[in-house]
């Protein structure tokens, strides 16, 4: 087992420390335990530093606190905000501050002169989010804003696909409020007398430097590299502009005062999505391009696009794209009328064919469509990542920038650099800027693949500095780029950095071991990958060989943060409900990496890893919703499996993995059942065998489903001519069986017959899944699927998460003899609403109550993840007069027994988003959900909620 170091070689000395930081800023924000550390050593690069701990300042006198306590130790700090840096910059043996827990708050802003006042944790999507109302934004857009914070797109000097019309974030900096090295909380203003000496000593660099700096730097304005010296003037210091890109070197942003500007919609937009067969073509084409003066012009190629082609979740959007071109070039122009931005394409057509250019031109125009193109193009990193080889697309190269009339050529010789070193390459990004990000295929894992990565960085800053370029131009300098600053601009230079960096923190505690003093590229002790890295051998129970192996799966997650978004989507629900790293898709990726790689003590024994696992809901969000396709949820049953394997299966673990075997005791008197479970008697038993009492838990019909069905034999009196089998799960047997009889209602007025089957194991085995049971979930699984025939489907389901068991989860579950078996049945296997609608859609003669309705979807996590709600939605609309749609929900925060086993925090995720939609509702509104869990949230909080087939059902006046 490889150990984590100590925190300091001085144990009573880490005591004291961590002593003095909990009392000055509360012990809740002070982790220095080993599993805190272990989720901080990384970010969204290819390094590992562990960290000496984490702190989460809850304001300004937080950091000053901590800066301060850091100081009496001589230990260094390292503010970070979503991780999501590529190139290192927030990875080292430091105590980090995590902003984005409490401090995110908009602090002041002034519509009228165009500036907003934020701290730096909140994430720049969020920010612009609350400034949409006011017409303004941020301009610079990296793709990684939905998770990016504040502080770290200053730090990184980030900018993003409309740099061309907006810079970098330099360009949008008024002022910074930081913290030094020495705990000082000061605005970097001209007229602060504490930084006189500071202030001198920059202006006595660049004068000392005025030749070097005028001939070293970059030739691209697209550039980050170094500190701005570039930007000082000698004789009027202003310190504000040494700021975006030091990475937290200089100084701790605790406030941020930005200029914003004209929010642009999609309607004042149109993107016109250029077709190459070569890389080259579309490269020289890009600097004439220009001259029609577009907004932005991004490069994906064609290694992205069959990416996205072999992703679910996102080969939906790729309808701008015709054959298999070997480039698409996406180039945006603005303008304030659609006359006018057609007339801005047709100019572009017209332009294009008289250099020759016979390629196809889509245009996306709509809202819709646009946002189906800037998703691909933003999620690329993740899409490029989700190939399962042990070879990656890594970003080592990708930042550099050169001036864009080099383009062509400067690409041209790094292909040949790629090419020479074995390996091949993806290519996508700011064409228009001259910065394209180029993410060659290695496998640090080898030796071989080490050597190439030095070999590769060391030739590609060589032609980049050949063709007058930047080797930082967007994603910061970090460990990657710190190693070659040296290189980029000579000695002189690099000790003029040096003595900035002193001038600042003379005792380098602010994030050290970037800029200059980089890790050297012979150094694996720094990287999350190396020819020393090994796995622990585990007896899994699914089937991991397409992922290969269970390391495998774990090792897709590539650190970008895309589970960190708040307010759209549901990944990750006890993230966005708690903002703790543990709780990302991305932080339990890490914890479990950790302990396979025997980084934790007990490996997957772990009581700290059960923990951070233990407050997942398995939603299957992040098997959709992670560009990469991290199955976390699968990832915890497997966990848990293995962990009871070493503690032993617990009580509650069991009743809950059975509730089938449950209901069926509780089903045979359910009155009784009932009044048990609303008495106190029947709690305190429940308490006494650690089930949970704050939520209620469900209380069973007086009939059963096929008991109901077998009383009005009569409407049924035949299966022999049925056209589909309705799947009788547990919770429509013994708690909801009206959601069956309105499925049979409006196969009724259909015409149709359903084959009435209930499982011959009595449950898919979902809920023995969600609870780790494996064992017992695969008998179970390998019993229904020996005995169904795929020939009596399609089967029907009306409970979403029995649907993902048998589509999804069987299929890997099963021994191998029975996968064939599970693809056909799951091939045959759909929601009862899809069925139902195709069905609608087909008979136009139903007599429907014509009444007004308007009806709220709230979908079920599995469904959203693994099939979409269209067909639910497409079903509700079959209603004439009805106004459907789909509410922006997430997570409903039961997911079977987790709302009962967490109450406050299913609560907490529920308030996030799904109860006040239903509580801004307007009267009579009629609010629907598939899932059986996401009903009880529902109900439990006092509202009515119906199965989607009842709405349905209920609209229909007569059976024919």
């Amino acid at each position: 087992m490889i150990p984590i170091p100590p925190v300091l070689t001085d144990h009573p000395q880490t005591e004291a420390l961590v002593h003095d930081l909990s009392a000055a800023i509360g012990e809740k924000n002070v982790r220095f335990d080993a599993m805190t550390r272990l989720l901080y050593s990384t970010d969204a690069s290819s390094y590992q530093i562990i960290p000496m701990g984490a702190t989460f300042p809850r304001h300004s006198d937080d950091v000053v606190a901590i800066h301060e306590t850091a100081a009496r130790y001589g230990v260094p700090v390292l503010p970070r905000g979503g991780g999501s840096s590529l190139a290192g910059q927030t990875v080292g043996t430091a105590v980090v501050m995590d902003f984005t827990r409490h401090m995110r708050r908009v602090l002041s802003v002034n519509a009228d002169e165009h500036y907003v006042q934020v701290e730096p944790g909140l994430p720049l999507g969020l920010l612009n989010d609350q400034l949409a109302a006011l017409g303004l934004m941020f301009g610079p857009d990296p793709a990684s804003a939905e998770r990016a914070a504040v502080g770290g797109v200053i730090g990184n000097n980030a900018t993003g696909a409309h740099s061309i019309v907006y810079g970098m974030t330099a360009d949008h900096v008024r002022r910074v409020q930081v913290v030094l090295a020495d705990g000082e909380k000061v605005w970097l203003d001209a007229h602060t007398e504490s930084l006189r000496a500071i202030r001198e000593k920059v202006a006595a660099i660049v004068n000392a430097n005025a030749s070097e700096i005028a001939t070293r730097y970059p030739k691209t304005w697209r550039t980050c590299a170094g500190y701005a010296l570039d930007r000082i003037n000698p004789a009027n210091v202003d310190l504000n502009v040494l700021i975006p890109g030091s990475e937290g070197t200089l100084a701790t942003i605790v406030n941020a005062e930005l200029n914003l500007v004209p929010r642009i919609t999609a309607q004042h937009t149109h993107l016109a999505l250029l077709h190459f067969d070569r890389l080259r073509d579309s490269l020289e084409a890009t600097p004439r391009i220009l001259e029609l003066k577009p907004t932005a012009i991004e490069l994906i190629d064609r290694f992205l696009m069959n990416k996205t082609r072999s992703n679910p979740t996102y080969s939906k959007d790729l309808t701008f794209v015709q054959g298999d071109p070997a480039v698409v070039l996406i180039v945006e122009f603005t303008g304030e009328s659609q006359s006018h931005l057609r007339a801005q394409v047709d100019a572009l057509r017209n332009f294009m064919a008289q250099l020759g250019y016979r390629g196809a031109i889509t245009v996306a125009e709509t809202p819709t469509q646009q946002a189906q193109v800037w998703n691909i193009r933003k999620n690329g990193l993740g899409l490029l990542l989700s190939d399962r080889a042990e070879a990656k697309p890594l970003a080592f190269i990708e930042d550099a920038a050169v001036p864009v009339e080099h383009l062509a050529d400067y690409i041209q010789d790094v292909e040949e650099i790629i090419q020479r070193e074995g390996t091949t390459y993806a290519i996508y990004a700011h064409a228009s800027a001259g910065c394209l990000h180029i993410r060659p295929l290695i496998n640090l894992k080898s030796l071989r693949g080490q050597a190439q990565f030095q070999t590769i960085s060391e030739a590609v800053a060589l032609t980049t500095l050949k063709y007058q370029g930047t080797l930082s131009g967007e994603h910061g300098k970090g460990i990657t780029h710190g190693r070659n600053q040296r290189l980029q601009f000579g000695d002189q230079l690099a000790e003029a950095f040096m003595e900035v960096k002193h001038a600042f923190d003379p005792l380098n505690r602010m994030n050290p071991g970037k800029m200059l003093d980089a890790p050297a590229f012979n150094d694996t002790s720094v990287m999350r990958y190396s020819p020393a890295y090994e796995v622990i051998p585990l007896k899994t129970r699914y089937d991991w060989s397409a992922d290969n192996g269970l390391s495998g799966a774990v090792d897709m997650c590539n650190g970008a943060g895309v589970c960190r978004k708040e307010g759209r989507g549901t990944m990750c629900p006890s993230y966005q409900a708690t903002r703790d790293e543990a709780h990302s898709t991305r932080g339990r990726a890490n914890a479990l990496r950790a302990a396979i790689s025997g980084k934790l003590p007990d490996d997957v024994g772990s009581d700290a890893l059960y923990d951070v696992f233990d407050l997942c809901l398995s939603c299957k969000s992040c098997k959709s919703e992670c560009p990469s396709s991290v199955d976390v949820a699968m990832m915890k049953a497997e966990f848990l499996a293995l962990y009871y394997d070493r503690h032993g299966i617990p009580l509650r673990a069991w009743i809950f993995a059975n509730i089938h075997r449950v209901n069926q005791l509780a089903g045979i008197v359910p009155s009784l059942s009932n009044a048990v479970l609303s008495s106190a008697w029947g709690k305190g038993l429940m308490s006494l065998v650690g089930l949970p009492i704050d939520r209620p838990l469900p209380l069973y019909s007086v009939q059963r489903f096929t008991a109901a069905v077998a009383a009005n034999r009569n409407a049924h009196p035949s299966q022999s001519d049925s056209v589909a089998t309705l799947i009788v799960d547990t919770y429509t047997e013994y708690n909801h069986p009206q959601v069956g009889l309105a499925a049979l209602k409006i196969a009724d007025a259909l015409g149709a017959r359903l084959r009435i089957r209930t499982l011959p194991a009595g449950s898919t085995g979902r809920p023995a899944i969600s609870k780790g049971l494996l064992d017992d979930a695969k008998r179970m699984a390998e019993h229904n699927l020996r005995e169904l025939n795929p020939a009596d489907g399609p089967f029907l389901y009306l409970e979403p998460s029995e649907l993902s068991a048998v589509i999804d989860d069987y299929l890997t579950l099963v021994s191998p003899a029975l996968q064939a078996k599970a693809r056909d049945i799951a091939n045959v296997s759909m929601s009862a609403e899809a069925w139902l609608a195709a069905q609608l859609a087909n008979t136009p003669d139903i007599r429907w109550d014509k009444t007004s309705r308007d009806i709220l979807l709230h979908g079920h996590c599995h469904q959203k993840a693994l099939w979409g709600t269209q067909d639910t939605l497409a079903l509700l609309r079959s209603i004439p007069n009805a106004t459907v749609q789909e509410m922006n929900t997430g997570c409903c925060g039961v997911a079977g027994s987790f709302g009962y086993e967490h109450y406050e925090l299913s609560m907490k995720v529920a308030q996030d988003r799904l109860l006040p939609a239903i509580e801004t509702a307007p009267s009579g509104t009629i609010i629907t959900a598939p899932g059986t869990s996401c009903r009880a949230q529902i109900h439990d909080n006092g509202h009515p909620v119906l199965h989607p087939v009842e709405v349905v059902a209920a609209a229909i006046r007569s059976t024919l």
